[in-house]
């Protein structure tokens, strides 16, 4: 259950219950590992951030806690059952298992409650994108040598920590080995200027939301509609809910002794598309990037623009297992592939303004309005064949 931006086409709520939900449980979780000594403790923390998720998955914590306890086998199995290079070997072919696995819940809704008894519904499956993120990142990590397996409590804080359930990424070599609170920042004036921030770029969601209502109302049936949705209410509602979101996490983290590495910075408005991805949702783009886009996959040496292709629909993929995200993807490969060859070809052109305000100013233009389009193409294609 990521968190979600609910804007859409219709007017639907602005900011997504789960949204909400994660703020909540990761403030009240923050608040009380900073100020109880005992939470501080390996096993206070562990049962802490196992409330935690039961909080935050719900129903669906009977598929987490599944899902997970198998990643905690396999993990072990991979150090003690599968020596150096096999280890590795083995470790690839669990990272292909968990992808398919993936990908099949997501196709034929494994995730779906069912009610066996007349009783409480529940969940036996549960793989999101964040926890399918976290269970690649460990398994990368403990196949390649590059970390030790993870001790029981270890794992079920990194796997349940509330400042991450929903995102952002934290990998396991990421994880502090010492957690040390720090509750003085809970009175810092420069702490809370940021958590005001965090929170202004929800109030602006909402108005963006109130305000696209106000427009339907007054032009229903406008092509002006399409345009609010395409440049402004879908891309920059997404990043502003999505990055309050992270921003929060962050801020959060820091009182208890996480700190997250940092998510987004400020990928809107950058001059290229390159510059925009290594700058949004950064811990899960640099999974992407160390994982797919420098892989050779047996080969000599990487094809770069078949990495690019396979990694942004793989991206896509990752969001859901639908024709949109699919779409999605391959549209944003085939526009970063579009930039791999200008940057490798654009100096044989004569550009009287390369260098100037002008130019770096259309440069930004340009790639946002690529973004968007590349957001909106799909469902716009969809429709169109929908209609046939």
């Amino acid at each position: 259950m990521p968190p979600q931006l609910s804007i859409t086409e219709g007017l639907g709520s602005a900011i997504s219950t789960n949204i909400l939900l994660g703020i909540a449980i990761a403030a009240v979780a923050s608040l009380l590992i900073s100020l109880v000594p005992l939470l501080q403790k390996t096993q206070g923390l562990c049962a802490l951030c196992i409330i935690a998720a039961a909080a935050f998955y719900r129903q669906a914590f009977t598929g987490f806690g599944m899902v997970i306890l198998a990643a905690y086998l396999v993990m072990r199995w991979l150090n003690h059952g599968t020596p150096g290079s096999r280890r590795w070997h083995w470790a690839c072919i669990s990272l292909l298992f968990l992808v398919g696995i993936f990908t099949l819940g997501r196709v034929l809704h494994w995730d779906r409650p069912f009610n066996p008894t007349g009783t409480v519904p529940i969940v036996v499956y549960s793989l999101d994108m964040w926890l399918l993120l976290r269970l690649a990142t460990l398994f990368w990590e403990v196949g390649s040598g590059a970390i030790q397996p993870l001790s029981v409590s270890q794992f079920l804080i990194w796997t349940c920590l509330p400042f991450t359930i929903g995102g952002p990424l934290l990998r396991p070599s990421q994880m502090p080995r010492l957690n040390v609170s720090h509750p003085g920042i809970w009175i810092s004036p420069a702490w809370w200027l940021e958590m005001l921030q965090a929170a202004g770029k929800l109030l602006a969601v909402v108005a963006m939301a109130r305000g696209q209502h106000l427009l339907y109302s007054v032009f229903p049936q406008h092509a002006v509609n399409s345009l609010v949705v395409a440049f402004i209410v879908g891309p920059l509602g997404f990043y502003l809910t999505t990055s309050a979101y992270f921003q929060f996490m962050e801020l959060l983290g820091r009182p208890c002794g996480f700190k997250l590495p940092p998510s987004f910075n400020l990928p809107i408005g950058r001059e290229n598309i390159s510059s925009f991805w290594m700058n949004w949702n950064m811990t899960a783009t640099f999974v992407f990037r160390d994982y797919l886009f420098y892989n050779r996959w047996g080969r000599s040496s990487y094809n770069l623009y078949f990495n690019t292709i396979l990694l942004f629909t793989l991206v896509g993929l990752w969001h859901a297992a639908n024709a949109y995200w699919v779409m999605w993807g391959f549209f944003h490969g085939l526009l970063f592939v579009t930039f791999l060859l200008w940057r490798k070809y654009n100096g044989r052109f004569n550009i009287p303004w390369r260098g100037t305000a002008l130019s770096g100013l259309s440069a930004r233009v340009l790639t946002y309005a690529s973004v968007c389009i590349c957001w909106y193409l799909p469902s716009k294609l969809l429709q169109k064949l929908a209609g046939l």
